[in-house]
């Protein structure tokens, strides 16, 4: 399991935690045993692993592998996704508290391109491909608009587009400071939404939007077919169909809606981890200054690297 799995663990924490602030919040495995991960760095309601061992007093949350809240067992690339239909994703919005690095790939990139939508056509999950041409013509059917492509190694570069290689809390980063965010199904929608941002998301005949979306201020595009979701994991001729069926006047469409929902919105809150103030972590919107500044990538190296912090 991804990212994704660990904003929406994150989320559940956050409500246990507004609903009564009197401990923190750890989240447990299958063996009731205290985890973490890379997403909750910062979060000052989470206990990790080493408080809780120190005696901190906490409540706990279990969500991790095979035990996903949102997914009825057995799981297997063989059975694919069963959702639990009790769940909504939306329910439990997480919360991001991004490093002032972090968060300057985003304002960065506001100084540089002025206002923009973000984008990433990249998934390692074929059944929630939109094909790339497609995505080439989204961002030539609307020359009104600025379209930055965050990137990693296994990107395709969509022609047209601006591109900022990041790995994931740095995508986060530059979430934050977007109009909008445009992408298939991923951890980062999850991202997008717990940081306010607006976003158009591509669910296809895989995922169940009412399962998993439904975010504030999210469009999701959905297939109309019976058979959809069908929770395919292996690829799946139906999944690839209902995905050609998503039309790039479609998601246009749907851009300008959540444009229209972010617009003016004040929205974007990118929380720092580092004495965070009422404005950190506020999207700042200022007219581009200068060109070449700190937190630009060299793209001759874009399939080089690490690939930490993978976008899925």
């Amino acid at each position: 399991m991804g990212w994704g799995d660990e904003l929406v663990a994150a989320g559940q924490a956050q409500r246990l935690f507004d609903a009564d602030p009197s401990t923190r919040i750890a989240i447990v495995g299958m063996d009731a045993q205290p985890r973490w991960h890379e997403i909750w760095l910062g979060n000052p309601i989470i206990a990790s692993p080493a408080d809780v061992a120190k005696g901190e007093p906490v409540r706990s949350v279990m969500n991790g592998p095979n035990c996903r809240p949102y997914i009825v067992p057995p799981f297997t690339k063989e059975t694919g996704w069963t959702f639990n239909q009790a769940f909504r994703c939306r329910d439990h919005i997480a919360r991001i508290y991004l490093t002032h690095e972090e968060r300057a790939r985003g304002e960065v990139a506001y100084e540089k391109y002025g206002p923009y939508v973000l984008i990433e056509p990249f998934t390692k999950h074929v059944n929630f491909r939109w094909a790339h041409a497609r995505w080439a013509e989204l961002v030539a059917a609307h020359p009104d608009l600025v379209f930055v492509q965050h990137t990693h190694k296994d990107s395709e570069l969509v022609p047209g587009a601006h591109y900022e290689r990041a790995t994931f809390r740095e995508a986060c980063g530059l979430i934050a400071s977007a109009c909008a965010y445009v992408r298939s199904e991923s951890g980062l929608c999850h991202a997008a939404a717990a940081l306010g941002i607006a976003q158009v998301t591509l669910f296809g005949g895989c995922m169940d939007s009412t399962v998993m979306g439904g975010y504030p201020g999210q469009e999701c595009l959905v297939d109309d077919d019976p058979a959809s979701p069908c929770g395919a994991w292996l690829a799946c001729e139906h999944c690839s169909a209902a995905m050609g069926r998503i039309t790039v006047e479609r998601v246009s469409d749907a851009l300008s809606r959540a444009l229209k929902k972010g617009a003016g919105s004040g929205t974007g809150v990118a929380r720092t981890s580092e004495g965070a103030s009422a404005d950190h972590g506020r999207r700042k919107r200022r007219r581009p200054e200068h060109e070449g500044r700190a937190g630009e990538r060299d793209h001759r190296d874009l399939h080089e690297g690490s690939g930490r912090g993978r976008l899925e």
